[in-house]
């Protein structure tokens, strides 16, 4: 059967849905849904029509229709269609040598390699279509204008070029150029056809009926003058009168778009966003140019390469990585091996990361040679160089740039900027990514050769800070030791980098040897004065005061930035003791606001004790069912059995066992029965009776294998007992309810020695892991078969898997810093979930989830224990890189594991310690994404969330802690970042998604089942404000629940949603704004709506008077970000670059009460009586409102362990229902913070989770205070 004809016997199974219906669920035309049908125009991704068919395909199926194809029958259909016939072109497949373009746009010559995008050049062609319909003489240029837009880096020359080369409905378009003087036609057009003539020149006839003018790049015309600009917009508009103008500009240059009004008005009706593209898009842009060439590729390469270009991207920045793809396609296809692309050669390109480092070195070599020095200075400015030398990025502002660097830093930016390597905005210059930081030798090798310079850089940032925070007083400069210390690093500096050090620090610097000159003028000048006027003895002793006075300021102020500093130094490589010394600092510094905001931030950080007793290295750590008893095996020969101390953190040595004649590999409780079992490097496996926990008793020795046990496991029901061994076999032993285990089977799947084991938790699979680099999946029971292949393809040693609780999901990781996750619920086709997850610093012996599969750890060869966020399993993202070490590497970890209860995380290390990690139960993960959106009830009793990966999360809040019930996906769109808000009584949620066009409502009655009530159709497209009334305004809308969303761009509707199957619209739309609207809030007795915006202002609403318009308007100097209501509804607090209170007068015109200038406001919430800030700087803070409306009382919050990067916006609900407690989320982990402000509660959970200091570190880091950091006081 033809394609065509089998997709209209579908229509009809399907039971003819119309074209508009289809075409709304494929998100292609109906014109071409119509084409595909009579067999034309067939397009060449089948990824583009697999929505249609899916959606068809259900609807037939749920009609009860026999005979319905199978999507893999459809894809045999169209692969017989490509074969046979060719796509979209009439002439015959070119034969390629080189399928792949790499870091180079790809031309209308070049189209056949242009894959992926079918579904996007059917809508931008459609929308070239649509435009050149309209009539010249009756509309406006700006209708003839279409904008291809997205992030750098996404495609859209390529789409420009190549994809528009494809479709045949247009003729070739024309092709122009942004150049200093304005618009230049090119002279001929790449896809021309020799002797054909041009559509048209700069003085001749405009192009015929369905071609257009092209004009990529854009958003270079902004950087002309202000003449040029305006005649270059003069001609677009006078092109757009004649044909249709395809400009492509990138996005983020939308805000200097919007100011002209033709290209405003096209942006928001004739706009393409070229976004990230999916999987199998991904896949279709790897394997089809390769098809072309007459190549193959190796089985699963394709998923390789599209999970580490996820890994090498995080979801904001996704859409701009497909250069490094392109780059890596060429890059392996130079290397292929006959005519086929494999896995080893594409490893050997160094794959993603290694095409960063080539386009890294080439943009180098770009550079003028007088402008390196520069480059290099730049570069490191953009560099924190954290604890133990860990580099991270941190953005500059373009003012800071221009004041620190010479002009033509801007040709440095402009290089890097253009090879992808910096992003750069209106607000900010920063690297693209981490993985410049360590992809790139020549930037690496430049942090790691002067870690010890730049971490002194960037401590002089700080004190500087300090010291013009405090008015530039003497006592925070230097002196003594530290100042000349100071004066040799800027000498350093000046003489291996130039530029590093800002104006602001040499002042600082200058003022300080200034004053130590003024010091010993005064100490000369008082001996002077002694010994030559014994008169003067009291003006004497009156300076001598003054200098005493002065030197304990300083020597108090160099005390402080001392502690500080060591503060600073250890919150990454070891956060217990930097929290044990804040505490010693808020003793000595009870008042100071940075001391005191790390302390609240430690209180949702993970905090270690040590148990001390091993004295060899602790190879495995493992909990009976219950979680009372830890045992662990070490490298001394022995096995110590632990208690959980009641309470408390820590836990009580209960028994030694010993008689191994080498290392202890391993140790596994019996899930039911009091039976302990060890394996050994001696070749053994020794069972004990612990029935007393004290006095363990030896009742049976087993022999498998052959050679050094290196792991014993328990099933899940405790019938049988695993081991695997040396000589690469696996042992099972059934274990009868009295008597000695007898060996059952010997599994031979190995041909190395077997590492590692584990049971799946429902019992059903055995997964063993070797030095043969394989994993292998057995079935259950006293003789396992094999349940599926052999897992292959992994780097190095398969020395650690684990099992998910769901026992869909295998970690694995070995000795090179790579870790995965595999797909085993069908044991017989395990696919790869992710092939490298993120962070993954060093080899790695142990790995383990928690009890609801939300957390993977594994414990790494470099000391670290790396933690990911694993709620969504397809991204794992980390969560934290736990160590006790001061110098990372200095100690290996070798085990980790999650306590029964999941609050704690205990580590065995080389040194013999263990480490038992509290987590804090007030963090727990929500999402494998950022939070963008949160929610709560009125009575504080049901949370929502929503974020990047576009789910609505359901929580119930009792007690202080959060239980999930629900995870339901929402609508996806692209560079997804929604907004959730919750009604009163937590019974409704509406949930809207930043690109705007509709508000999905909820009903969430039973939160453990969300139900999809409606669909609110709206006008939006770049803007989504949602908010729920608190309580009903009263008037007209007595008694109802109402909805507040954007009605249009620039308007607010008002919907009724007491039935949340038929939401109806509340009067006309308020009307007011003249630019974008940020956010909309009610106020708390729901009679007005204050509605914030980027014109400014912020618009006031009466609800309960008739009418549009606003009732008052307060202007600010900056764009309004949010506003929330305080004092009752009679305090608008206004949130913008600055944090403003306003007296709304009853109704009056508002008058501003109070100002706090630079806060740089990102989001804002209220609290009973208090206000919840969020900045730009990722600060997180609570601000009391006074009853007369002033800000008083900031309290800060620091997270001790580092969560941000920048792209974190905290996340608060409109309201929330304490002032000790707030509810956020944002970072970069996906988890939710019940964040207390109480100092009380975050020293109490220091000193329960971490040891008092010891003598040797009191003297260390604490050599001249007295103050005591036992937590008695």
């Amino acid at each position: 059967m033809d394609f065509g004809e089998a997709l209209a016997r579908l229509f009809v199974q399907a039971g003819r849905p119309t074209l508009r219906a289809a075409s709304s669920r494929a998100r292609v035309s109906a014109q071409r849904i119509s084409d595909w049908r009579n067999g034309r125009h067939l397009p060449r991704d089948f990824a583009t029509v697999e929505p249609l068919l899916l959606w068809l395909t259900s609807r037939a199926v749920a009609a009860g229709e026999a005979d319905v194809l199978s999507i893999p029958q459809w894809r045999e259909l169209w692969d017989h269609r490509v074969t046979e016939e060719g796509l979209d072109a009439a002439e015959p497949a070119p034969v390629l040598t080189r399928p792949y373009a790499g870091l180079a746009t790809l031309t209308a010559a070049e189209r056949a390699l242009f894959f992926g995008r079918d579904d996007l050049i059917g809508t931008l062609v459609d929308t070239i279509l649509s435009a050149a319909e309209t009539g010249p003489d009756d509309a406006a240029p700006a209708c003839r204008l279409v904008i291809v837009t997205g992030v750098s880096g996404s495609g859209k020359s390529s789409l420009l070029r190549a994809g528009l080369a494809r479709d045949t409905r247009i003729a070739p378009p024309r092709h122009a150029t942004v150049t200093p003087d304005g618009i230049r036609l090119d002279d001929a057009d790449e896809s021309t056809e020799p002797g054909s003539e041009p559509a048209c020149d700069g003085g001749d006839r405009p192009p015929g009926p369905g071609t257009a003018i092209v004009i990529d790049q854009f958003e270079n015309v902004f950087s002309s003058d202000p003449a040029v600009l305006a005649s270059t917009m003069q001609q677009v508009a006078a092109m757009a009168r004649d044909t249709v103008v395809v400009l492509g500009i990138r996005a983020d240059f939308f805000g200097q778009c919007v100011e002209f009004p033709l290209l405003a008005e096209a942006w928001q009706s004739r706009c393409v966003i070229v976004s990230e593209m999916t999987r199998s898009q991904l896949r279709e842009v790897i394997t089809g140019p390769v098809r072309l060439a007459g190549g193959r590729i190796e089985s699963g390469l394709a998923d390789v390469m599209i999970t580490d270009l996820y890994e090498a991207s995080t979801v904001s920045d996704r859409a701009g990585r497909l250069p490094l793809l392109a780059h890596v396609l060429q890059a392996t296809w130079t290397r292929r091996s006959g005519n086929r692309m494999t896995l080893s050669a594409y490893r050997a390109t160094g794959g993603i990361a290694r095409a960063v480092a080539d386009t890294a070195e080439s943009a180098w070599a770009a550079l003028q040679p007088a402008d390196r020095d520069v480059a290099r200075a730049l570069l490191l400015a953009l560099v924190h160089v954290g604890p133990a030398g860990i580099a991270l990025r941190v953005p500059l502002s373009p003012a800071t740039i221009a004041g620190r660097f010479p002009p033509n830093v801007s040709s440095v930016i402009d290089v890097f900027a253009q090879a992808r390597l910096l992003t750069v905005s209106s607000d900010s210059v920063m690297l693209i990514h981490d993985v410049v930081l360590t992809a790139w030798p020549r930037l690496a090798e430049s942090i790691a050769a002067d870690s010890g310079t730049h971490l002194w850089r960037q401590q002089l940032d700080a004190d500087t800070e300090s010291w013009l925070a405090a008015g530039r007083s003497r006592s925070f400069l230097y002196t003594g030791s530290r100042l000349e210390d100071a004066r040799d690093h800027r000498a350093s500096l000046r003489r291996s980098y130039q530029h590093l050090l800002s104006r602001e620090n040499d002042e600082f610097l200058d003022a300080a040897v200034r004053g130590q000159r003024r010091r010993r003028v005064l100490v000369i000048v008082a001996a002077v004065i002694v010994a030559g006027l014994a008169i003067a003895s009291t003006i004497t002793a009156a300076i001598s005061f003054r200098q005493a006075h002065d030197l304990t300021l300083q020597r108090n102020a160099a005390e402080r930035a001392a502690l500080l500093s060591h503060i600073d130094s250890m919150q990454q490589s070891n956060p217990s003791l930097a929290a044990r010394l804040l505490l010693v600092a808020h003793g000595l510094y009870p008042d100071d606001p940075t001391v005191t905001s790390r302390i609240r931030g430690a209180a949702t950080s993970p905090l270690a004790l040590p148990l001390t007793g091993h004295t060899g290295p602790v190879y495995d750590i493992n909990f009976d069912s219950t979680g009372r008893f830890m045992a662990s095996a070490g490298g001394d020969r022995e096995v110590r059995l632990w208690e959980r101390v009641p309470a408390a953190a820590g836990y009580q040595q209960r028994a030694v066992m010993t008689g191994f004649g080498q290392y202890v590999t391993s140790v596994s409780f019996h899930p039911t029965r009091p039976i302990l079992a060890a394996g050994s490097g001696d070749g053994r496996v020794r069972l004990w009776d612990i029935s007393s926990a004290t006095s363990p008793r030896l009742v049976a020795t087993m022999s498998p294998g052959r050679g050094t046990v290196y792991m014993v496991r328990f099933a899940v029901d405790g019938t049988t007992l695993a081991a695997s061994s040396d000589d690469g076999t696996v042992t099972i032993f059934a274990v009868p309810t009295a008597g000695v285990p007898v060996q059952t089977a010997v599994l031979r799947g190995h041909n190395a020695a077997a590492r590692t084991l584990a049971f799946s938790p429902d019992g059903r699979l055995l997964a063993s892991g070797g030095d043969d680099q394989v994993v292998h999946l057995w079935t259950t029971g006293d003789r396992p078969v094999p349940a599926g292949p052999p897992i292959t393809g992994f780097p190095s040693i398969t020395h650690a898997v684990a099992f998910s609780p769901d026992s869909r999901s295998l970690a694995v990781t070995g000795d090179s810093p790579n870790a995965q996750l595999w797909n085993v619920a069908d044991p017989a086709r395990p696919t790869p979930i992710s092939s490298s997850l993120p962070n993954t610093t060093a080899g790695s012996w142990s790995m383990t989830f928690n009890r609801d599969g939300t957390a993977l750890a594994s414990a790494r060869a470099d000391g670290t224990v790396t933690v990911w966020n694993t709620a969504n399993p397809s991204t794992p993202i980390t969560r934290w890189a736990l160590q006790t070490a001061s110098e990372q590497g200095s100690v290996r970890t070798f085990s980790a594991q999650f306590s029964p209860d999941a609050t704690q995380l205990v580590s065995g290390r080389s040194d013999g310690t263990i480490d038992v990690w509290s987590l804090p139960q007030t963090a727990p993960a929500d999402r494998g994404g950022t939070i963008t959106g949160m929610g709560l009830s009125a009575d504080g009793t049901t949370v929502a969330t929503v974020g990047t990966d576009t789910t609505l999360n359901l929580w119930s809040a009792r007690g202080g802690s959060l239980t999930l019930r629900s995870r339901t996906p929402i609508q996806r769109r692209v560079n997804d970042h929604p907004r959730v808000s919750v009604n009163t009584s937590g019974t409704q949620v509406a949930t809207v998604n930043n690109n705007g066009g509709s508000v999905e409502l909820w009903d969430t009655r039973d939160p453990a089942r969300p139900r999809r009530a409606a669909e609110l159709a709206i006008d939006t497209r770049y803007t989504f404000p949602l908010a729920f009334a608190p309580v009903s305004p009263g008037g007209p809308t007595s008694g109802a629940n109402i909805l507040a969303t954007g009605a249009d761009d620039f308007s607010i509707r008002l919907w009724n949603t007491d039935n949340p199957d038929r939401p109806t619209p509340l009067g006309p739309r308020l009307v007011g704004p003249s630019d974008l609207i940020r956010s909309v809030a009610f106020s708390p007795d729901g009679s007005r709506l204050a509605v914030t915006s980027d014109d400014k202002r912020v618009y006031l609403y009466d609800l309960r008077r008739p009418g549009p318009d606003p009732i008052a308007v307060i202007s600010d100097d900056a764009p309004v970000t949010q506003a929330v209501f305080a004092d009752g509804g009679q305090v608008l607090v206004v949130g913008a670059r600055d944090l403003s209170t306003w007296n709304l007068n009853g109704g009056g015109r508002p008058t501003q009460i109070d100002r706090r200038p630079e806060m740089h406001v990102s989001t804002l919430s209220l609290a009973p009586s208090r206000v919840i800030v969020g900045t730009a700087t990722h600060e997180l803070l609570s601000i009391a409102v006074t009853t007369d409306g002033r800000i008083a009382d900031p309290q800060a919050v620091r997270p001790l362990l580092a969560t941000t990067d920048s792209t974190t916006t905290w996340q608060f609900p409109a309201r929330t229902t304490t002032d000790d407690v707030i509810l956020t989320g944002g970072d970069t982990t996906g988890a939710i913070y019940l964040q207390t402000l109480r100092v009380d509660d975050a020293r109490a959970w220091i000193c329960g989770t971490t040891p008092p200091l010891r003598p040797a570190q009191r003297q260390a880091y604490l050599p001249h205070t007295e103050i005591g950091a036992d937590c008695s006081d």
